[in-house]
């Protein structure tokens, strides 16, 4: 449970890292969406090129399971760039905290992960939690949600779920042998569609791109290749149906005070209160 938790403790803090990355990118030159993450997914890809010892093996069911997977991270890369360009930093990884309640219900659900009524309180909790932190009378509101911006986050959530199950649907099937091969695939696929898409729309912004997005990309690749292969090892200490609502709860606590010390973002005492209930929450899972 120790090394578990570290473990589930610096993935979060490498996608916390990431996503700053991402905001300031979109923030100062919101640009080559296409190319920026596909810069970003390539850097990634490269590092578990780097990171394998034991040479790279392929057979037609880590492809398949890596072109999907490709797919939902370009999906979930792009939402979360057009997310944080034209909206809060905060409320986009609050929002995107409802995959919680998709992925912990996969987990109990299809692979028949322990769950107990304390398991359900606190689940329950995390949504109690979450509503509230999002929940603001009209006074009080100090970012404009708009209609484009919350479909952008509805694909978000959804694509950043359906990566999790996809990760945790392979490392059933394989468990360690292929997950360098199976990130490789899934970075890498992603990165081709990105420049495959850019091309197609964004070539105008190609040179900007190469010359301003290079080093985010380069930095936001390296910390999403962290984030993925800490996700990855902690599924052999910690169960999906714990270890998601638990990484849910404290990533509430670290988006808000990044949201408020990094980009002075205002939040109302039901937001603050929200926070601890997620606290809460998270004790009682490790109960």
């Amino acid at each position: 449970m120790g090394i578990g938790m570290l473990l589930l403790t610096l993935s979060l803090t490498a996608h916390q890292a990431e996503t700053i990355l991402i905001k300031q990118y979109g923030k100062k030159y919101g640009q080559g969406g296409m190319f920026f993450n596909g810069i970003t997914c390539l850097f990634a890809m490269i590092y578990f090129f780097i990171m394998d010892t034991g040479g790279l093996q392929f057979n037609y069911k880590i492809i398949f399971f890596g072109l999907i997977s490709s797919t939902m991270y370009m999906i979930g890369y792009y939402t979360l760039y057009a997310a944080f360009k034209s909206g809060s930093f905060g409320l986009t990884k609050l929002f995107l905290s409802f995959n919680v309640v998709i992925t912990t219900f996969y987990g109990i659900i299809f692979l028949h992960e322990p769950a107990t009524v304390i398991t359900y309180i606190a689940l329950f909790l995390i949504l109690f939690s979450l509503f509230l932190m999002n929940y603001q009378k009209n006074e009080e509101k100090t970012q404009k949600i708009t209609l484009r911006w919350a479909i952008t986050v509805l694909f978000l959530t959804l694509s950043n779920a359906a990566i999790v199950i996809i990760g945790r649907m392979q490392f059933g099937e394989f468990g360690d042998v292929y997950k360098n091969e199976f990130l490789i695939l899934s970075l890498g696929g992603a990165a081709l569609l990105f420049f495959i898409f850019g091309f197609v729309f964004e070539k105008d912004s190609l040179k900007t791109t190469c010359k301003h997005g290079l080093l985010y990309g380069a930095g936001t690749g390296f910390f999403n290749a962290m984030n993925n292969l800490l996700i990855l090892i902690t599924y052999n200490f910690l169960a999906v149906s714990f270890m998601t609502p638990v990484r849910t709860a404290l990533g509430i606590v670290f988006s808000l005070l990044i949201s408020a010390v990094l980009y002075k973002e205002k939040f109302s005492h039901r937001q603050l209160a929200s926070a601890v209930i997620g606290i809460v929450a998270v004790v009682l899972m490790s109960l």
